[in-house]
């Protein structure tokens, strides 16, 4: 019987453990690279997104939208979906939207068809009368905010006080933010609608008897009270001799 050389069984073992370890080496890098490149499937929400840039302002139509599948990380939550997006239609927008992205319904000016849907609970609606200067002009739209002034003449004693203040203004005329036109509005008007708590209200009323309404149109987003103080005629002239005093000119009326 031949004599088997031990080098060749040493090679034989050395080339069986080389293969094997080929092999191992390559199903790990396989499975390494299984894991790192495994990606579990997106959850995704349906909602309904502008078929085109839409600006503010717009409103929003049927054939304006489409219904479109949205990682559920980028919808809004309070994103309008195919079930309720029929109760957005013909509203106006209230912000810019971009082509297919989902439309948050805070987006979209909900229009109501009776004014008494837009009073906020708890609160009434009342209209006071106003002229050109009550009126700045009439340039007081609905969804400004207003301070009420009452000026009062009394034994030829003028006096002028602060009423309320940071009053929401409803509706101009006929014009009434958030209300659905039926196209009478009126840029000219003879009435302000304030929206008021039922004792505001009652006060107001008084005050309608007991002297004259002024306004003070306030500038968007201020609410801090103004602080002031009963002022009468008295007190103002007694301004006007310290005004004199210190220097200072103080003019009261005057022809151009």
């Amino acid at each position: 019987m031949p004599k088997i050389n031990r080098n060749f069984i040493f090679l034989g073992v050395a080339v069986l453990l080389g293969v094997m370890a080929s092999v191992l080496a390559v199903h790990y890098v396989n499975t390494q690279v299984a894991k790192r490149t495994h990606t579990t499937p997106q959850r995704t929400v349906k909602v309904v997104v502008p078929v085109r840039d839409l600006a503010k302002g717009d409103m929003l139509s049927a054939s304006g939208v489409a219904a479109r599948d949205v990682p559920a990380e980028f919808v809004p939550a309070d994103a309008i979906t195919p079930a309720d997006y029929r109760n957005y239609l013909g509203q106006v927008l209230r912000a810019p939207l971009q082509h297919g992205a989902p439309i948050p319904a805070s987006a979209v000016e909900r229009l109501s068809d009776h004014f008494s849907n837009i009073i906020a609970p708890g609160k009434v609606a009342y209209s006071i009368q106003v002229n050109s200067t009550n009126s700045i002009s009439g340039l007081i739209t609905p969804g400004d905010h207003i301070d009420l002034m009452l000026l009062t003449s009394e034994d030829k004693h003028d006096r002028i006080r602060p009423l309320l203040g940071d009053v929401l203004v409803l509706a101009t005329g006929r014009r009434a933010k958030g209300v659905r036109s039926d196209g009478s509005g009126d840029d000219h008007y003879s009435n302000l609608t304030l929206e008021l708590t039922p004792v505001e209200a009652q006060r107001v009323g008084i005050a309608k008897k007991v002297g004259a309404l002024r306004v003070m149109l306030r500038p968007p987003n201020s609410n801090e009270p103004f602080h002031l103080k009963l002022l009468s005629k008295a007190d103002l002239l007694r301004m006007q001799r310290r005004a004199r005093g210190s220097g200072i000119q103080f003019i009261i009326g005057g022809n151009g």
